[in-house]
């Protein structure tokens, strides 16, 4: 009685994690379409101005990301205190911090404001991710947790890799470059993907 009451209990957090995702999702959406609306109404070609503002847009939602993440690799490099998972989320820490001071400092260049109806809701939606992410090795949600941020940590890489092919390039905070940026999405990656690799076999049975 004791294993089946546990194993609802993984399988609620693990559906908590996920719905909350799927909340984000389903917002970030509501706000494109609105977002492409408006600009199938506006007439004429984009000005450098609307550019600029796309870019901005972009921005935030990629900082909109980050403040979910941030949470909850903060809370869980706590949980996780003294175990290979807490010294990994520990080090995502303070990369996702610095990374998300990095885009704020690239909206102040473009004269933009780090605040947006999505950047609330995600961390609306982060508070509670902080909450129901995580769980011991063998669980469900933290496996689901480590895939989650996996693909965040792909999609910061996106920006990286776009922010590179413009010109003339947005300079960076002095210590920083694209290429720096991107190499450390990519050894995110590998350490989050193998991380989430060897708890296979202890999450899921043969």
């Amino acid at each position: 009685m004791k294993n089946l009451t546990t194993g609802i209990d993984q399988r609620h957090r693990s559906g908590n994690v996920v719905s909350a995702l799927g909340a984000v999702l389903m917002g970030s959406l509501a706000l494109t379409a609105m977002t492409r609306r408006r600009r199938r109404i506006a007439s004429g070609r984009a000005t450098p101005h609307d550019k600029r503002a796309a870019l901005a847009v972009y921005l935030r939602d990629h900082l909109s990301g980050s403040d979910a993440a941030i949470q909850v690799v903060g809370r869980l490099r706590r949980t996780h205190a003294g175990t290979d998972e807490g010294a990994l989320f520990a080090s995502l820490f303070d990369e996702f911090e610095g990374e998300r001071r990095v885009v704020r400092a690239l909206l102040a260049q473009l004269g933009a404001s780090p605040r947006s109806a999505k950047r609330l809701a995600s961390q609306a939606s982060g508070a509670i991710l902080k909450l129901t992410a995580g769980g011991d090795r063998g669980e469900l949600s933290l496996f689901r947790t480590l895939e989650a941020l996996a693909i965040g940590v792909q999609g910061k890489r996106c920006l990286w890799r776009a922010l590179q092919s413009l010109s003339p390039s947005i300079p960076l905070p002095a210590g920083w470059s694209l290429a720096a940026l991107e190499a450390m999405a990519v050894r995110q990656w590998e350490a989050i993907e193998s991380r989430r690799q060897s708890l296979a076999p202890a999450t899921f049975a043969n």
